[in-house]
Formats: structure tokens, sequence, C-alpha cells
């Protein structure tokens, strides 16, 4: 059995569930962890959590950065707008 590792730390679970999402996408099993949380009262540490069996944290980690990232894109018109 696959030991698995936390990769990302949600705000809430709809979060959580687009990551999962993304994973699945690339190939890459995904279970969320505090996901029956939502709506309670967060305590530290329970918030939802996205992990990946340990083999794949680091090809995980890469796509989330990739997602996390703004597009070139949104910089330009970030930069127009400034301007």
């Amino acid at each position: 059995m696959d030991k698995y590792v936390e990769v990302f730390t949600a705000s809430d679970i709809t979060f959580a569930y687009l990551m999962k999402a993304n994973l699945e996408s690339a190939g890459i099993p995904v279970q969320i962890a505090n996901e029956n949380l939502q709506g309670a009262y967060c305590l530290d540490g329970m918030v939802p959590c996205v992990l990946v069996p340990e083999h794949d944290v680091e090809r995980a980690r890469q796509i989330i950065e990739e997602i996390q990232r703004p597009s070139e894109n949104e910089r330009d018109d970030d930069d127009e707008r400034q301007e």
C-alpha cells in the first residue's frame, strides 16, 4: 500500500477538489484529508489537505506550482492596468 503525503493545503474544500481534479487528470491518485470539516470550526491543522502517493509527490508539486503561477497574459494585463 502506498504511503500518501500532503502536497497542498487548501483554504476550503472547493480549492482542494480543484487541485484533486487537476492532479487526477495528470494520472496521479489523490486523497483529501479533513474534507468533512467544511462548515465546522477550523482548528489548527484541520483544513482540507490534498494527499498523493509518495512516489508522485514531486510531479504533483510541479503541477500545483504551474496552476498557482499566473499566466503570461494575466501578468501583461496587470502591467497595463498599472500604467
